[in-house]
């Protein structure tokens, strides 16, 4: 059937308006509109949409029949606003000229004529997944709300992003995002270890997957970026609507979604460290009527890396289901599975013959571990969903949830002495542990949503309940001989010996919290007011009794520790009209705390306060957001030295971050695209009591954490001429000199070399070549381009750990 007989044998309802003067010329965008649409029946909205944005609307007049919009407030472009009003509603969109745009349900593409670009389901989240530039995300409220609106620094790498960089892993993905800063540690461990607005995040206290916490400790899991959507950094404390963090803030990963658009892609990857690597992302409608999407998004790689002994082998596979029966509901099921070998070897070396050139230097390929014993190598499975569904009186539910199972096979090779230090100037001596682990985790996240006024004032409330439980067994052998590597010329060929294990405990977490947040809107001021509490249970059981102390009598040794906390946080913002947003922002956060002091009494949780001021840009006519901000977090009952009881910790400590973030990601053109950043940061420990030398750590700089940093990323892409189809990026990224530990007894520290690295990309269409190979594209892309040498903190006294040199991947992909 013709697009003409389909338009002539449906009722047709026409919206016309006149287009907006003063554009240039075709292609040019339009300037930003604002709109005022309140949640009402979808039919009426679009009306309003289209004489307030100056365009022609076509629908069949059945097909927004019971349809309803939550409506659209605050300044958009045409396009960002259509695909909010349309959000949720299951429908898609095209533009079919600069003032026309075709309205219909995902089945009907087939009978829209060749040629037509359909952009897919009408979703802002997936649509932001197209451009560097995202304008809209929920991590930041845990509702639908653009980024200028949010009264909070919020960083998003896409997953245009990515592919425009070649990313391959975590560290890359947030390599150009300021106040973030990932722990190079080649070889790899466990979940990437980051530092946030100069707060270090451990046991995945910052890690976040589909809105719900990722998991609990840093060996249980890892991230594939290559089954990403997106990554969304929300700067500060955010324990008002996700509990227990840091207070530097967290970072989720969104994962791939099913698509109302067919998407089928293969993918060959190869390059440094002898890798190879295979990849496919299918997906689309399941069924005629689009009531059934499907994706499956699947992996395996074999690889070294710059470790010697140290792979980085993976398969991955993660099927998707959506269920959408009418347009106000939905049910997306997600499951995961993930087997990851890694190396297990300790690579914080030595300062000297590194750091200090004090004669022959470390090879950045020095394996610091036992072959074929020390490794970690995990196995995750997972299996989730997301249920959304809008209620006749217009409240939305949202539910996520999320059972993950973790088998930790986990050797791990570490220095014998401490500090570290090297034997006769050559000889490091290696110890071995044995620490094999189970564990299991449920998560669940419940709120609902409304959009209502109250005078003149238009509130979007949530309200919402979530709970976790982690549980996990694990036992860990120390090796009874340890074995000096000598670290120029290693040699492996040695045995280590094991008794019985020193530990055997199983630790449960248990939470549940409960929040409101209200959105408020008064003319151009917005305002938002987040409050939640907190209660968490930790049991850690040892064992170690059992087989050791049996015949003493003794029974399991079990310590509980209960939290709870109240966090909030207040922002205001002022949205002139000319896409500016002057905002302020206070907000609070709590980190539970293991041990116990000398009494016996378990640790209070951290806390965390942070004053933020900023300025956002999102300017009219084109796609772009600029952000600037300064902020300062203060953490309390941080643990220092008791001062009377040698030995033990006191909850007398203060940790204080101050600093500045600029931000900016922009489509300059239609093949231009900037990403620039920079971070100043001044992290200063403030309390602190003396240690039994009398040192202090008042005044001293946290580990690792850079005063200053910056990056700038551009790509280019031909769409013309001889070079049509080439894309060409390159970027700068600098990271200056920080801090590290180089004595714990008398708190020294020494200076760490900034370093600047240079990466690049490139991408041609071979399409663009030859038509026969439309779909195909090669990509080449490299970090560290020039092989810089530069090391970053170890993780104990007297150690640093070597960067990451030089990589380059090349890629055959195939799309059709």
């Amino acid at each position: 059937m013709t697009r003409t007989a389909w338009l002539t044998g449906a009722a047709i309802c026409a919206l016309v308006a006149t287009a907006s003067a003063g554009r240039a010329q075709s292609g040019d965008a339009p300037p930003g509109i604002a709109f005022s649409i309140p949640a009402q029946d979808l039919g009426s909205a679009l009306t309003t949409f289209a004489d307030k944005a100056g365009v022609r609307l076509l629908f069949p007049s059945d097909l927004v029949a019971g349809r309803r919009t939550p409506g659209l407030t605050g300044t958009y472009s045409r396009d960002a606003g259509l695909a909010r009003l349309l959000a949720g509603t299951g429908l898609v969109y095209r533009f079919t000229s600069a003032n026309t745009v075709t309205i219909t349900a995902p089945q009907a593409q087939g009978a829209t004529g060749a040629g037509d670009a359909w952009l897919g389901m009408v979703d802002v989240q997936g649509e932001d997944t197209q451009q560097v530039v995202a304008l809209e995300t929920s991590a930041g409220t845990k509702t639908e709300t653009p980024l200028i609106d949010t009264p909070q620094s919020i960083s998003v790498v896409t997953r245009a992003e990515m592919d425009q960089r070649g990313v391959q892993d975590f560290n890359s993905a947030v390599a150009y995002t300021p106040g973030v800063r990932a722990v190079d540690y080649p070889g790899g461990q466990g979940m990437p270890d980051i530092y946030i607005r100069g707060f270090r995040a451990i046991d995945q206290n910052a890690n976040f997957r589909d809105g719900l916490r990722n998991g609990f400790n840093n060996y249980d899991a890892d991230i594939e970026v290559y089954g990403l959507q997106r990554l969304d950094v929300v700067k500060g404390p955010a324990s008002a609507l996700y509990g227990a963090g840091t207070p530097g803030g967290i970072i989720d990963a969104v994962t791939k979604r099913p698509t109302a658009a067919p998407l089928h892609e293969i993918e060959i990857l190869g390059g440094s460290y002898d890798r190879i690597q295979g990849a496919f992302d299918i997906g689309g409608p399941a069924t005629e009527d689009g009531t059934w999407l499907y994706r499956l998004t699947g992996l395996i790689r074999d690889s070294g890396t710059q470790i010697d002994y140290s792979p980085d082998n993976r398969i991955y596979i993660a099927p998707a289901v959506t269920w959408q029966p009418n347009a106000n509901t939905s049910l997306t099921l997600l499951a995961n599975y993930q087997k990851t070998e890694k190396g297990g070897s300790e690579q914080s070396i030595p300062m000297a013959n590194s750091l200090f050139p004090l004669g022959p230097k470390i090879s950045p390929s020095l394996y610091l571990g036992a072959p074929g014993l020390t490794s970690w190598n995990v196995e995750n499975t997972s299996v989730g969903y997301e249920f959304k569904h809008r209620f006749e009186n217009d409240w939305q539910l949202v539910q996520n949830a999320r059972y993950a199972h973790a088998d930790v096979d986990y050797n791990s090779a570490w220095g014998w002495d401490w500090p570290i230090a090297v034997v006769d100037n050559k000889y490091y001596n290696v110890g071995v542990q044995l620490r094999p682990k189970v564990a299991d985790s449920f998560l669940i996240d419940t709120h609902l949503s409304r959009d209502f006024q109250t005078g003149p004032l238009t509130h979007k409330i949530l309200i919402g309940i979530d709970g976790g439980w982690y549980n996990s067994t694990e036992t860990r052998t120390n090796s009874t001989n340890y074995n000096s590597i000598n670290i120029f010329a290693p040699n492996y060929n040695f045995i280590y010996t094991f008794g019985r294990p020193w530990s055997d405990s199983e630790s449960t977490i248990s939470q549940i919290g409960v929040y409101a947040q209200d959105q408020v809107t008064l003319n151009n001021w917005l305002l938002t007011l987040s409050g939640r509490q907190d209660w968490v249970r930790n049991e850690e059981a040892n064992y170690y009794s059992r087989t050791i102390l049996a015949d003493s009598g003794l029974t399991d040794q079990i310590a509980t520790a209960n939290y709870s906390a109240f966090t909030w946080r207040a922002g205001l913002g002022y949205k002139l009209d000319n896409g500016v947003m002057p905002y302020a922002s206070y907000a609070t956060s709590f980190l539970p705390v293991a041990g116990t002091d000398f009494r016996g009494q378990s640790f209070k949780p951290t806390t965390g306060e942070q004053y933020e001021a900023g300025i956002k840009y999102e300017p009219q006519g084109w796609r772009a957001l600029f952000t600037a901000s300064v902020f300062q977090i203060t953490q309390q009952n941080v643990l220092t030295t008791d001062p009377v009881n040698v030995g033990y910790s006191v909850q007398d400590g203060e940790v204080r971050s101050r600093g500045i973030e600029l931000e900016a990601k922009a489509n300059i053109t239609a093949n231009l695209d900037i990403i620039a950043s920079y971070t100043y940061l001044d992290a200063v420990v403030t309390q602190a009591n003396p240690n039994e030398a009398g040192i202090s750590k008042v005044g001293t700089a946290p580990s690792g954490v850079p005063h200053n940093s910056a990056a700038l990323w551009a790509y280019y892409t031909f769409r013309e001429g001889a070079l049509d189809g080439l894309g060409i990026g390159a970027g700068l990224r600098y990271v200056g000199s920080s801090w590290a530990v180089m004595n714990e007894s008398n708190g020294g520290q020494v200076a760490i070399p900034g370093y600047t690295l240079v990466d690049a990309s490139l991408r041609y269409d071979l399409g663009k070549l030859n038509e026969q190979l439309r779909g195909a594209t090669f990509s080449l892309s490299g970090t560290n381009l020039f092989n810089t040498e530069y090391y970053t903190a170890g993780f104990y006294a007297n150690s640093v750990i070597y960067g990451t040199r030089r990589t380059i991947y090349a890629s055959l992909n195939y799309r059709w």
